[in-house]
């Protein structure tokens, strides 16, 4: 396009800038356009030995062969007499790769002219010998990567100790094959919101990548692959979550098609997390012999302070287990690829691209292809290195002279492009109206409008035609038909014309009616006159003009109808044109005589000089370079100087902020040259835009003289040069040297590379000046036709001022229109977008800002919240609400200085979004400063700022200041430097009208007007500037890899769980049928795997903890991955769950038969001693089942249930009925849509939890060992006949899961109608049950209406008595409204639990005199919900079936609390006998005894063992039974009845106790002799002796350890040395033997002790809160509560301090820790903090809530703790508790589900609601990580401690801490 200013016409008189101070200017030839052309070359050279070097193009045998290369090429072309064209200008080779034959290479070889083609190229290279293939394209070399010699493709070559290889067809396409190499890929995809981009389009691009892998590598696209399996798992949205893994591709594409936002990061997360996503690997996926592993990430970023622990696992992985490792790192950050480079398995199996733009080139997919090709195992990686990394492939290619821009003028001028409001102010003046100039203007004015109207239909026009008055205006912008009509109806008034008038009422117009406000819209103002001033007015307008360029944004065209010189002047006074000063600039056109102007010629390329609004003004960078070596000598860099001082003279008025920089370097000699030589090259002027500073500065100064010729130096200045320029549109170099330059030992390198650098930055002209010179060199150099100076010199004489005054104006009379064609032709591009790609390293940058001028701060604060905000954080991220977080690479603070003081107003904890950042700085008030602004002061407050920074965070600073007293530069100089020292970084510093400012490594100083908001140019290209150079990295200590070991050994760290109070074992059955209605397939089958791995993490896995059973059913068949034994640790059930565990290891039925697979789970799993089943542990089993069994297993479902083994089932089905579901299990949860994509069981987190909760939130009675009545009494009146079978299906469902037994649980059913009918009576047998339940089911006798419940309750009354052995539970199952009697309930049944079971709910108020609370009335609609045992996923709604169950158990343990059944206990139960001096009547009625004793007990493999052992003197003992022996109480009765009497022999009648303690321990207290050491263990001295054999008892007092010893004297006499033995301090003795019994007082103390310990054991009595001592407490205290509630919580956390644990100053005792938050977070004391009392509850009586505006930050406060727990004082080996004091109703942003995991998983948490009503909030679910809140939420409007509301929180302070010693004794 055409700068600004007026066109030469054939018909007019254009206008030029001000001529120089010199007469004419020559012309001379403009220099030509080169036109290079780039050709790519694969080629084979044949004969060479490939060697490893070549894979590295920095070592010396790469060098050496390219170079080789190269000199052949150029020689085959200079010997060739132009058979090839014009020789290359450059060859490049890029790359080698091995070949059979050879080597392969891969060049990019740049021509001067377009005389090279493709074939010339290829016969040039063949001449050579060089089998070559030839390419215009870079992107066509891509498919030509492989030899021109094409050689059948194979396999990669394995090492001897891989697979076998054969060689497959291969398919269009495939790069390498892999189809025959058994193989697991697994992709690791980082699906973090991009810093560039949108997450949606980097997930559609990656998408694309992964569905094109496999083809890839040649397997096929139909059917199933070969034994190669492709897994995907994303991270960086969330933990690490398997997407599922595939044998085939339509399996890979629709797991692949699940990357899209809403699935994989619903939460916009932007983390990257990659350590952890190599962690799951290792923790997941085991290697399987002879299958090749290969781990290929896809990595959008790294976080820094993975760096130390990402390398161990990689090393891991690829060193343990043989994986190869590749990485695509998606980012341009250096940092990041250094550090993610160490982790691929070699430098070939790292690829870096700028973004997901370069994932699907060519090079990239080609590497990718190898890396899976060559995937290996077992061993270590082969010895022959890989082949180097493919080039990534480009489609531009590199030129000589890139920096070259020339114009193409399109159909439209620039300004079609944009929607116009065109004002026309027409001068009416009375010389107008008199020659006719009026009517030729107004013709302009239409021909105008029509073709700004044609280029853009919405631009609207307005005229305003004035003189001295306003003669006429239009009513406002009108559309081009109305507006040209308007123009036919003005007035023609003589007068003289006052410019004022006009001028005002334009501003009037465009100010009220115009959109110049509107960025897509461009106001222009065209002044149409005859430029006469009369009156004298025109210096009265400029404000007025000047208002309507700035404050209007308006371009003004002035048109001068008839030019002179002096009505020319006037015009452009008037229009302030050629002002430069950053606002719209004129447009100035002036024509002969007013018929002129309606030439086409005058309107077009009028047209072509407008911009619209978000054009730049062409700002031009002009740098002169000249040379000052020796050589020159000083007459010739005086010309040289002179010729530059000619040319600032003429472009004096352009050189300013807005239009103009200028630069001047002057080189010669290195400073290393010469030691007594310095300085010989420096920058002069560096990008001055005040020409006036310029030209005195170069007239002022004397340029040394250097010793040498070094071009290299000072085409790397200039380039340094360049770079460092930020508002330059465009760059012309002017380059004066010789041309030659020595290349010495010491001296003078090679140019070309710097010398290309320059002309990629600028369009560069040489100049050739001085002697000795080399024109071809410096034409090649700047790529231009260099103006020869020295021909223009001629031989004349340099002797004088005056002759080299004339020189100069020669040399610069031939470089202006060099400049002039450079500034006419140059492109004006648009304000330019925000940095592009953003910083991707992490920055914490601190924007620091002071003004002393009230505008200047305005200004500063618009430009730092518009600008530099958004230009910082990306275009990606400049748009975005969401709030920034610890990985976004761009964090501030923000503050404000002035006289000793800093404010800050935002630290980097803030994290909030870019909109909230940019309000927050424009709410930032103007303070004036009293004094020196002090910057010293703000660099040493920067480093308190800083340290809320992140690690390896570059610590970066922005200075933005219109000040710099002189009197605090050298402290400030100093504190920068302390600072530096400190935390390190760079400092930027944009200053107004201040040259220097202490410390700053990027200085930017400007005028106030350079951040008018108006100048969008200008601030844009500063803000980018300032950016750019913030990016910069620089932290105190930079990221790197830690010293490792190669080849770690040992499992990588087992993941955290929660501390829980009992940890169950569990069996895990899933459905693999494959019926047409609903079957399993490979990728919904790993959904179920993905749900199994939400599940079973949270699991504490081995013999402390759970242990697991996984198997697959279908058809009649079971198959295990893995059984209890199997799992003893955590890497044991991944291995079980990820590799074993699969669906493709067997084929698969259409049915399936439940009752096979459960007797199968129970015999070759419960009833099966090597499996690791643990009866006596708690113990569940899982069904997974796709629909209906295809026969009935309802008894062998209940034959598992009877050994205590609670049963779940899940339903995969949407058309499952609730009650064939609830067949299957105890308790059940439908998952109906479970195959979803988007919410399918494999996101389901809610229902992993409620198995989680439910499973381990406490020991519940077994249905084995429930002694209890339960006895069932059921309405069978007439009106229940339809519902028969469903209340028959209840009681029946809701009684065989228990182990019936005189010991265990009876049973009674009693039907009713008008009287009872045929009753089961109260009866221990288990046949009696199942026989009476099968004849009930059967049959139905005729009934009475009648509902006579009182005649039933009269015979349960009778039948269990006034007084029962056990707990008895009557539960009433009725539906008639018509009962009877019901009022004897409470009156006869008074000792039992009583319940009522309404399948009628509307008459649920007939039965409330049949319990005594009415929460035990439990009420379904119908007889149907009776057998619906499906867990309402509402909590709100339970299932009232399931509430009953639960209700049961719930009373059944509260009854086990107080008296905990003999009968249940489950323990072994060593006897020790004393026979010393025991008669044989004594020993008869020991005998009796033990029998009685024994049967007080259930006995057996799943209750309590017995063993016993007699001793007496020093005798071997001779009689007794093992544990092994007890599987029955009739067993152990007979093997008492058994014993024999040894008495003592003589001599020996003192007792041997210790040695039969000894005995114990090695022959009883064994496995193998029966004893389980996963129970409790007790043992009973039975001791009659009154002497004691004296021996070393310290192996004895062992037992002590693995045993509960108690001791009951049998002869009236206690002794210490028995006490001794005891470690429960019973020890009780009866008067003689004859007086033993089962109902002595010591026995009956023995028994109960006994069972309080045994109680106490299952049932731990929890640690109280006042004990619960090595504990951290963390307060999260809402500022939403307002001030006004300090005092509450003040006195809450001191009542906390008194009534918890034990404040100390010790350092291991109980520690706290409290921090507040609304929309900001401060911690207000942390765990670091003293913890004794004074000093905590000082702490407490200085907080203050502050009160907050909007709403809370809870996730910032969470995140505050559990982000940053090293420097917060966090312990993991200590209970961690954190407790939410809430105020607000809602939070913002909510608490992600993977925070809430991650909080709950290291944490326990709790909440107090300060609000009145019940109602839980929202949030606070997401806080506590589960939808089953009710015990660990607290309603407390006053926060008072110890009231009734807040009764729940020390009992779960309890609670959680004796759940963390069971979890982590170790720790505890």
């Amino acid at each position: 396009m055409l700068i600004a200013g007026s066109v030469m016409l054939g018909v007019a008189i254009a206008s030029i800038p001000p001529m120089p101070p010199f007469d004419d200017i020559p012309t001379t030839t403009a220099a030509p356009v080169l036109t290079p052309t780039v050709i790519f070359a694969t080629s084979l050279i044949s004969g060479i030995a490939w060697s490893p070097d070549y894979t590295n193009s920095n070592s010396a045998a790469y060098k050496t062969l390219a170079t080789a290369i190269s000199n052949n090429i150029s020689n085959a072309y200079s010997q060739s007499q132009n058979q090839f064209g014009s020789a290359p200008l450059n060859t490049q080779v890029n790359a080698f790769t091995q070949n059979q034959n050879g080597v392969n290479f891969y060049a990019e070889l740049v021509y001067p002219d377009t005389t090279a083609t493709t074939s010339s190229v290829t016969n040039a290279l063949s001449s050579l010998g060089y089998l070559t293939n030839a390419f215009t394209s870079s992107t066509s070399q891509c498919s030509g990567l492989v030899p021109p010699v094409q050689q059948q493709t194979v396999n990669p070559s394995n090492p001897s100790s891989g697979p076998a290889t054969t060689t497959v067809p291969m398919k269009l396409g495939a790069v390498c094959d892999a189809s025959s190499t058994p193989l697991k890929n697994i992709f690791l995809v980082d699906v973090s919101v991009p810093i560039i981009g949108t997450l949606d389009d980097k997930l559609s691009k990656i998408s694309t990548y992964l569905n094109n892998a496999a083809s890839l590598v040649n397997l096929d696209q139909t059917a199933d692959w070969n034994n190669q399996e492709f897994r995907l798992v994303i991270y960086g949205g969330n933990e690490p979550t398997p997407m599922g893994r595939a044998h085939n591709q339509a399996a890979w594409s629709n797991i692949v098609a699940n990357l899209n936002s809403s699935i994989v990061n619903p939460i916009n997360a932007d983390g990257h997390q990659l350590t952890d996503a190599l962690r799951f690997v290792f923790n997941n996926y085991r290697p399987v012999p002879g299958v090749a592993g290969n781990i290929i990430v896809v990595a959008d970023g790294f976080d820094f302070d993975e760096a130390q622990s990402a390398t161990p696992i990689a090393n891991a992985l690829k060193n343990q287990y043989y994986f190869s490792l590749g990485l695509i790192l998606m980012t341009t950050s250096q940092a990041q690829q250094g550090i993610v480079s160490q982790l691929a398995t070699d430098y070939a199996h790292f690829y870096p691209i700028d973004s997901v733009d370069y994932l699907m080139n060519t090079a990239v997919l080609q590497s990718q292809a190898q890396w899976i090709c060559g995937a290996y195992y077992p061993t270590a990686a082969p010895p022959t290195p890989p082949p180097t990394r493919i080039p990534l492939i480009t489609t531009i290619g590199t030129t000589t002279n890139p920096g070259v821009r020339t114009t193409m003028n399109p159909s439209f001028p620039p300004v079609a492009n944009c929607k116009l409001n065109v004002l026309f102010l027409i001068d009416q003046s009375q010389t107008l109206l008199l020659n006719g100039g009026f009517n030729n203007a107004i013709q302009f004015v239409k021909n105008t409008a029509e073709a700004l109207g044609n280029y853009n239909s919405q631009t609207t026009f307005g005229f305003i035609v004035f003189n001295g008055v306003i003669v006429s205006e239009s009513s406002g912008y009108l559309i081009l038909s109305t507006f040209t009509s308007g123009l036919n109806n003005i007035p023609q008034i003589a007068g003289n014309s006052d410019v004022t008038v006009g001028f005002k009422e334009a501003l009037n117009f465009i100010q009220t009616k115009s959109q110049y406000n509107d960025d897509s819209v461009t106001s222009l103002l065209y002044y149409i006159t005859d430029g006469n001033d009369y009156t004298g007015t025109i210096p009265n307008v400029l404000n007025t003009t000047l208002n309507i360029r700035s404050a209007l944004q308006t371009e003004i065209i002035g048109v001068d109808l008839i030019e002179t010189t002096q009505s020319k002047a006037n015009v452009q006074k008037a229009i302030q044109y050629g002002v430069y000063d950053g606002n719209a600039q004129s447009v100035y056109v002036g024509v002969n005589q007013p018929s002129d102007v309606l030439d086409p010629k005058v309107l077009n390329s009028t047209n072509y000089q407008l911009t619209c609004k978000d054009f730049s003004n062409c700002y031009t960078g002009l740098t002169f370079v000249i040379e000052t070596s020796e050589v020159e000598g000083s007459n010739y860099v005086d010309v040289q100087t002179r010729a530059v001082l000619n040319l600032l003279s003429y472009y004096e008025s352009q050189i300013s902020p807005f239009k103009m920089s200028v630069s001047l370097i002057y080189f010669s000699a290195p400073d290393n040259l010469n030691p007594n030589q310095s300085g010989q090259s420096a920058v002069l002027l560096d990008h001055v835009t005040d020409a006036n500073s310029a030209i005195n500065t170069l007239n002022t100064t004397i340029l040394p003289l250097g010793a040498a010729s070094d071009l290299q130096l000072g085409f790397s200045m200039t380039a340094s040069n360049l770079r460092s320029g930020y508002l330059q549109n465009n760059n012309l170099v002017i380059f004066f040297a010789r041309g030659a330059y020595e290349q010495y030992s010491n001296c003078c390198p090679d140019p070309s590379a710097d010398a290309a650098a320059v002309r990629q930055l600028s369009t560069v002209q040489g100049v050739v000046i001085g002697p000795y010179p080399s024109k071809s060199q410096l034409d090649s150099l700047t790529g231009s036709n260099s103006i020869d100076a020295n021909a223009l010199i001629g031989n004349n004489p340099l002797d004088t001022a005056d002759n080299r005054t004339t020189a100069a104006k020669q040399v610069s009379d031939a470089i202006l229109p060099v400049i002039n064609t450079f500034l006419n032709n140059q492109y004006c591009p648009g304000i330019p977008q925000f940095v592009s790609p953003p910083c991707e390293d992490p920055i914490d940058t601190l924007i620091l800002l002071h003004a002393n001028d009230r505008n200047n701060w305005n200004s500063i604060l618009n430009f730092t919240a518009n600008q530099l905000i958004p230009d910082l954080l990306g275009a990606t991220g400049a748009v975005s609400s969401r709030p920034l977080t610890t990985s976004t690479p761009i964090n501030f603070a923000i503050a404000s200085y002035y006289y000793l003081d800093v404010l800050i107003h935002a630290d980097f904890t803030y994290l909030i979004s870019p909109s909230d950042y940019q309000n927050l700085v424009n709410s930032i008030s103007f303070r004036p400063t009293s004094g020196t602004a002090t910057l010293s002061i703000a660099y040493k407050k920067a480093v308190d700022i800083f340290q809320d920074g992140r690690p390896y965070a570059s610590k970066n600073l922005i200075l933005i200041t219109d000040t710099m007293d002189i009197s605090d530069m050298e402290s400030a100089s100093s504190e920068h430097d302390a600072m530096v020292q400190l935390v390190g970084g760079y400092t930027s510093a944009l200053s107004i009208n201040t040259t220097s400012i202490p410390g700053a490594d990027y200085q930017v100083n400007i005028n106030p007007f350079q951040l008018n908001g108006n100048n969008k140019y200008t601030i844009r290209q500063l803000a980018n500037s300032l950016t750019q150079h913030t990016c910069t990295y620089l932290p105190l200590q930079p990221p790197t890899q830690p010293p490792v070991s190669p080849s770690p050994t040992l499992p990588g760290p087992i993941p955290v769980v929660k501390a829980r109070s009992v940890w169950p074992d569990i069996t895990i059955l899933v459905d693999t049928s494959i019926s047409s209605d609903n079957a399993m397939t490979d990728v919904m089958f790993e959904k179920i795997r993905a749900f199994l791995d939400i599940l079973l993490i949270k699991y504490s896995v081995g013999e402390k903890g759970s242990r697991f059973t996984i198997a697959t059913y279908d058809g009649d068949t079971v198959q295990y991955s893995c059984k209890f034994a199997q799992t003893n640790n955590y890497y044991d059930l991944s291995s079980c769950r990820n590799e074993k565990f699969s669906f493709f290891s067997r084929s698969h039925q259409n049915y399936r038969n439940v009752a096979r697979a459960l007797t199968d789970i129970r015999q070759n799993v419960y009833e099966n001693t090597t499996t690791g089943y643990r009866s006596l542990n708690e113990n569940f089993l899982i069904i997974f089942t796709l629909g209906t069994s295809s026969s009935s297993f309802s008894q062998q479902l209940s034959n598992i249930q009877r050994k205590g083994i609670h049963t779940i089932s899940i339903g995969l089905s949407s058309t499952m009925s609730n009650s064939d579901l609830s067949t299957f299990a105890q308790s059940a949860y439908m998952v109906s849509d479970w195959n979803s994509s988007y919410t399918g069981i494999d996101t389901n987190y809610d229902l992993a939890d409620r198995i989680y909760q439910t499973t381990t939130k406490k020991r519940t009675p077994s249905s084995a060992n429930f002694y209890a009545n339960l006895i069932y009494i059921v309405d069978q009146s007439a009106n229940t006949y339809a519902d028969h079978s469903t209340i028959v299906q209840f009681v029946s469902d809701s009684v065989t899961p228990y182990l019936v037994g005189q010991t265990k649980t009876q049973i009674s059913i009693v039907p009713f109608a008008d009287n009872v009918i045929d009753p089961l009576q109260l009866t221990a047998s288990p046949l009696v049950v199942d026989q009476f339940l099968g004849s009930w089911k059967s049959s139905l006798s005729s009934s009475s209406n009648t509902a006579n419940v009182g005649a039933a309750i009269q015979y349960v009354s009778n039948m269990i008595g006034a007084t029962q052995d056990r707990p008895t539970y009557v539960i009433y199952v009725v539906g008639a409204t018509n009962l009877t009697g019901t009022a004897y309930s409470k009156q006869l049944l008074k000792n039992s639990q009583l319940y009522v079971v309404n399948y009628n709910i509307s008459s649920s108020s007939s039965f409330n005199d049949l319990v005594y609370d009415l929460n035990a009335i439990f009420s379904v609609s119908s007889s149907n919900d009776l057998i619906n045992r499906v867990v309402s996923m509402t909590v709100s709604t339970p299932n009232p079936i399931l509430q009953l169950t639960t209700d049961i158990s719930d009373n059944q343990e509260a009854n086990d609390h107080v008296t905990f059944p003999l009968s249940s206990i489950a323990a072994d139960i060593v006897f020790l006998l004393d026979e010393t001096g025991l008669t044989d009547s004594d020993f008869s009625v020991m005998k009796q005894f033990l029998q009685d004793f024994t049967s007080k007990f259930t006995v057996g493999l799943q209750s309590t063992q017995f063993a016993l052992q007699t001793y007496n003197g020093r005798t071997i003992p001779h009689d007794g039974f093992h544990l092994f022996e007890s599987t029955s109480n009739d067993v152990v009765k007979q093997r008492i009845q058994q014993l024999t009497l040894a008495k003592a022999t003589e001599n020996s009648t003192d007792a041997d106790l210790a040695g039969a303690i000894e005995q114990e321990i090695y022959f009883f207290l064994t496995e193998a002799n029966g004893w389980r050491d996963d129970v409790t263990t007790y043992t009973i001295i039975l001791s009659h002796a009154d002497s004691f054999y004296t021996r070393d008892t310290d192996t004895a007092m062992a037992v002590k350890n693995v045993s509960t010893v108690f001791a009951l004297g049998l002869n009236n006499m206690r002794f210490d040395y028995v006490g001794n033995f005891t470690n429960t301090g019973f020890y009780e003795t009866v008067y003689n033997v004859s007086s033993l019994s089962i109902n002595s007082p010591a026995v009956y103390d023995l028994l109960i002790t006994l069972d309080n310990n045994y109680k106490n054991t299952i049932y731990p009595e929890p640690t109280s809160a006042k004990n619960a001592i090595k504990a951290d407490y963390i307060f999260l205290i809402d500022n939403a509560l307002g001030s006004g509630f300090t005092q509450n919580v003040q006195n809450f956390l001191n009542s906390f301090v008194d009534n918890v644990g034990n404040f100390s100053s010790s350092g291991n005792d109980t520690k706290l820790a409290v921090v507040s938050y609304g929309r900001a977070v401060n911690t207000v004391w942390s765990l670091t903090d003293l913890q004794d009392v004074i000093s905590i509850k000082s702490q407490i009586s200085h907080f203050q809530i502050t009160g907050s505006t909007g709403t809370s930050n809870l996730r910032r406060a969470i995140d505050s703790v559990i982000l940053n727990e090293q420097e917060f004082g966090v312990d993991p080996n200590r209970p961690n508790y954190i407790i939410v004091i809430t105020g607000s109703q809602t939070i913002s942003p909510n608490i992600d589900g993977a925070t809430s995991r991650h909080l709950n998983t290291r944490y326990s948490t709790f909440v107090i609601q300060t609000n009145f009503d019940n109602t839980t909030y929202t949030y606070t679910p997401q806080v506590l990580g589960t939808q089953l809140t009710s015990d660990r939420v607290a309603h407390s409007p006053d926060l008072q401690y110890g009231s009734v509301r807040l009764n729940g929180l020390e009992p779960w302070i309890s609670n959680e801490y004796a759940a963390w010693s069971l979890t982590f004794p170790n720790k505890s």
